[in-house]
């Protein structure tokens, strides 16, 4: 009875493990971003932005932030340059990976509107 008790309890303990760490992976996993610039604001120290976007189908902006370079010890200087370009009603377009601090942005371009002949990259 006691092997079986064992045994039940390595097996979930093996399930709870898998499944933590398919979690961690979905947290790396880069997802593309297409939307709105609703706002911008330097973060308080000034060596990063927050960009709040809304993709279509969701009610609120959300905040992202450039991602951080430690080779840099700060964030992407070719990236941080082109979200600090961005006006508020833009079309954007970014890849991001959730961090520990949020989303960040490891890509990001602005989109061309209808009927313009210039694109932003």
């Amino acid at each position: 009875m006691f092997r079986k008790i064992a045994g039940l309890s390595l097996m979930v303990g093996a399930l709870i493990l898998v499944g933590s760490s398919k979690a961690q992976d979905e947290k790396k996993k880069p997802t593309t971003v297409i939307g709105e610039v609703k706002g911008q604001k330097n973060t308080p120290d000034g060596k990063n932005t927050f960009i709040e976007v809304l993709a279509p189908g969701e009610e609120k902006a959300k905040s992202y932030h450039v991602m951080y370079d430690p080779k840099l010890k700060g964030p992407t200087p070719a990236i941080l340059e082109k979200v600090r370009a961005a006006k508020v009603g833009e079309r954007v377009e970014m890849e991001c990976i959730q961090t520990n601090h949020g989303p960040a942005i490891m890509t990001f371009k602005v989109l061309k509107k209808v009927g313009d002949s210039k694109e932003k990259s």
